[in-house]
C-alpha cells in the first residue's frame, strides 16, 4: 500500500534541525519542516529537534501537546503510537518547598545564581506504548513510569507510577479499572505490535479485538480494582 504511513525527514527538515536555536524564528521554521512531513506523527525532524534542544525522546507515531517544544521536561521518553491531549504538561522537578526560598534564582543554575550542587532533583519518566493521555492532565516529578496501554483520564493530576493498561482518573489521579480482559493483555505484551509499522500492527491488533468478539469480553474491565 503507497499511502502506508511512514516516518518521513524533508530536506527543509534537515536544514531546520542543523540551525535550530541559532537563527531567528526557529520555531516557526521547525512547525514549516513538520508539516512537511506529514505532521508530528510522522516528522524526524520533529523528533530530533526535541532529543537535542529539550532532552525529550518520542517514538514513532505518538503525537500530542508533549511533543510541544517546551511542554515536557528533560527526561522525558515517549514510547511509541502514543495519543497525547492538549495542554498536556509533564514536570520533572518541583520548587523546594523545604529551602528558606522555593524561587527559582537559588537553585536553577541555568537561570538564577545557584552552583550545580544547588540544584532541586530532577526525575526521568518513561511513557509507555499506545498509551492515551487525556487533555489537561500533569503529570508530576514523582512519576517516572506510565504503562503500557494505560489511559489517564483527562484534567487528571498523576503523583505515581501507572500500571500497564490502567485507566487512571482524578486528582490525584487513582486507579478505576484495566482495559482489555486479561488475555487481551497478554497478548498485546506477548505480541509487542507497537514494535511494528502500522499496516503490520493493525493485523495483530485486530486478531486480539478478535478475541474480545469470540469470547464476549466487554472492552475494559474492573476484575482488578
Amino acid at each position: 500500500m503507497s499511502d502506508a504511513p511512514q516516518m518521513n525527514q524533508s530536506m527543509r527538515g534537515r536544514i531546520v534541525s542543523s540551525i535550530y536555536g541559532r537563527v531567528p524564528l526557529s520555531g516557526a521554521l521547525l512547525r514549516m519542516a513538520v508539516a512537511a512531513e506529514g505532521g508530528q506523527l510522522t516528522s524526524l525532524t520533529l523528533r530530533r529537534v526535541l532529543e537535542e534542544h529539550y532532552g525529550v525522546r518520542a517514538g514513532a507515531y505518538s503525537y500530542g501537546s508533549l511533543l510541544t517544544p517546551g511542554y515536557a521536561d528533560r527526561g522525558t521518553e515517549i514510547g511509541r503510537y502514543v495519543s497525547i491531549g492538549p495542554g498536556v504538561r509533564r514536570f520533572g522537578a518541583a520548587h523546594p518547598m523545604e529551602r528558606a526560598s522555593m524561587h527559582p534564582y537559588w537553585y536553577n543554575p541555568r537561570i538564577g545564581f545557584a552552583d550545580e550542587h544547588d540544584d532541586v532533583e530532577r526525575t526521568e519518566i518513561w511513557i509507555g506504548h499506545d498509551t492515551w493521555i487525556g487533555a489537561n492532565s500533569v503529570i508530576l516529578p514523582k512519576v517516572r513510569r506510565i504503562g503500557i496501554g494505560a489511559v489517564i483520564g483527562a484534567g487528571s493530576i498523576v503523583t505515581r507510577d501507572v500500571d500497564d493498561f490502567a485507566i487512571m482518573v482524578g486528582n490525584p489521579a487513582r486507579e478505576v479499572g484495566k482495559r482489555l480482559s486479561a488475555e487481551q493483555r497478554q497478548r498485546v505484551l506477548n505480541g509487542r505490535p507497537w514494535e511494528l509499522e502500522p499496516l503490520a500492527s493493525i493485523r495483530e491488533l485486530r486478531k486480539i479485538d478478535a478475541l474480545r468478539e469470540l469470547r464476549g469480553v466487554p472492552r475494559a474491565t474492573d476484575e482488578e480494582t
